[in-house]
C-alpha cells in the first residue's frame, strides 16, 4: 500500500488537502475491521455500521466530484445528510468515517484525521425517556419459567435469560462472556464484563442466587472446557460461541412463547433489570453501578421515567 500524499489546495493558501483513499486501502480497512471483530474489540454489527458510514460518505464525495478529504468536505456531507435523516443516524455514520480516518492515521496513510475538528450533529430536543419498554412482572415470570431445565439447551437458555434479567448485561456483553470471566469475590459470584466501548473485561456484575443457580446448571451441562460462556448446541457449530444473531433470536422466541407484548427487544431485559431495582428502592449510586453508566445523567432518566408515572404532579391538582 502506498501512503496517501498530502497536496496543497490551489484555492486556499496554506490549506493541505488529502485525496480520497483508493479501493485497495478500503479493502485493507475492511480486513482490519473484520480482525477487530473476531478478536472482540468490536461487535460485528459495529464493524458493519462503520463500513456503511464510510461508504455513504465516499459515495457522496464521488457524486459531488469532491476529490479531497478535508474538514469542510465532511461538514458539507453532514449538512446534506441532515436534510433527510435524524442527527442520531448521521452521527452513527460519522463514527464510521472517523474510524476509517483513525485507521489511515494509525497505519501511516494520513498525517492527521480530517475529522478531528468536525463536531457531530446536534441532538437538541432528544428524548429524555427510553424508546424500549420494560417487561411487566408477570411477563418476566412467564419468560423465566419457559426454558426446559431438563435439557442442555433449556439450561443454557435459562442461564442467558436469568443473567440478562437479573444483572442488566447487554446482549453484546453476554456474547463476549467467557468462562474465565466468572470468579468469586468476597463470597459473591461475579462476572467480569467487557462493557460498551471497552476492549477488555474491566467491569463486573454481581450474580445473585437465581442467575447463579441457572449458570451452575448450564456449566454442569456445558463442561469445564475454557472458552465462550454460552455456546452453540447445533450440529454444525457445536461448542462455538453463540452468535449475536442467535442470542437475539433466542430471546425473541421466548418473548413470543411468553406472550410478551409491546415495543420490547433483547435490550428490554436490561431496561427491566434497572427499572426493577429502582422500583424496589435501590439508591441511585447503586443503580448506576448496576447499569455501569458513564454518566449519572443517564441513570437519572430511569428515575425520572418511574417518578413521572408513579407520583405525577397531576395527582396533586385539586379544585
Amino acid at each position: 500500500m502506498n501512503a496517501i500524499t498530502a497536496v496543497p489546495s490551489p484555492d486556499l493558501p496554506g490549506d493541505w488537502r488529502l485525496p480520497l483513499p483508493d479501493p485497495i486501502l478500503l479493502r485493507a480497512w475492511s480486513s482490519s475491521l473484520a480482525l477487530r471483530a473476531s478478536s472482540q474489540e468490536l461487535a460485528p454489527s459495529t464493524a458493519r455500521m462503520y463500513q456503511a458510514g464510510a461508504r455513504r460518505f465516499l459515495a457522496w464525495c464521488a457524486g459531488e466530484s469532491c476529490p479531497w478529504l478535508a474538514p469542510d468536505s465532511l461538514r458539507a456531507w453532514k449538512a446534506h445528510e441532515l436534510q433527510a435523516n435524524k442527527p442520531a443516524s448521521v452521527n452513527a455514520w460519522m463514527s464510521g468515517i472517523r474510524a476509517l480516518f483513525a485507521w489511515l492515521v494509525e497505519t501511516g496513510q494520513l498525517p492527521a484525521s480530517p475529522a478531528a475538528t468536525v463536531k457531530g450533529a446536534s441532538r437538541k430536543g432528544k428524548r429524555s425517556h427510553h424508546s424500549r419498554e420494560a417487561l411487566t412482572v408477570e411477563e418476566m415470570r412467564r419468560l423465566l419459567a419457559l426454558p426446559d431445565a431438563s435439557a442442555p439447551a433449556g439450561k443454557r437458555d435459562w442461564a442467558i435469560l436469568a443473567l440478562m434479567a437479573y444483572t442488566g448485561v447487554r446482549t453484546i456483553e453476554c456474547y463476549r462472556a467467557d468462562t474465565k470471566d466468572l470468579e468469586t469475590r468476597s463470597g459473591k459470584l461475579i462476572l467480569n464484563i467487557q462493557g460498551k466501548g471497552r476492549t477488555e473485561a474491566d467491569e463486573f456484575v454481581v450474580i445473585e442466587p437465581v442467575p447463579e443457580a441457572a449458570l451452575h446448571a448450564w456449566l454442569a451441562a456445558r463442561g469445564s472446557a475454557p472458552g465462550p460462556l454460552f455456546t452453540s448446541l447445533s450440529n454444525r457449530s457445536q461448542g462455538e460461541r453463540l452468535s449475536l444473531r442467535a442470542l437475539r433470536w433466542l430471546v425473541k422466541r421466548y418473548y413470543s412463547l411468553a406472550g410478551v407484548v409491546g415495543n420490547k427487544t433483547t435490550h428490554s431485559l436490561r431496561h427491566t433489570a434497572i427499572t426493577t431495582a429502582i422500583l424496589h428502592g435501590a439508591p441511585i449510586q447503586k443503580v448506576k453501578a448496576l447499569a455501569r453508566h458513564a454518566s449519572l445523567d443517564t441513570t437519572m432518566i430511569y428515575f425520572h421515567e418511574i417518578d413521572r408515572l408513579s407520583d405525577p404532579a397531576e395527582a396533586y391538582i385539586e379544585y
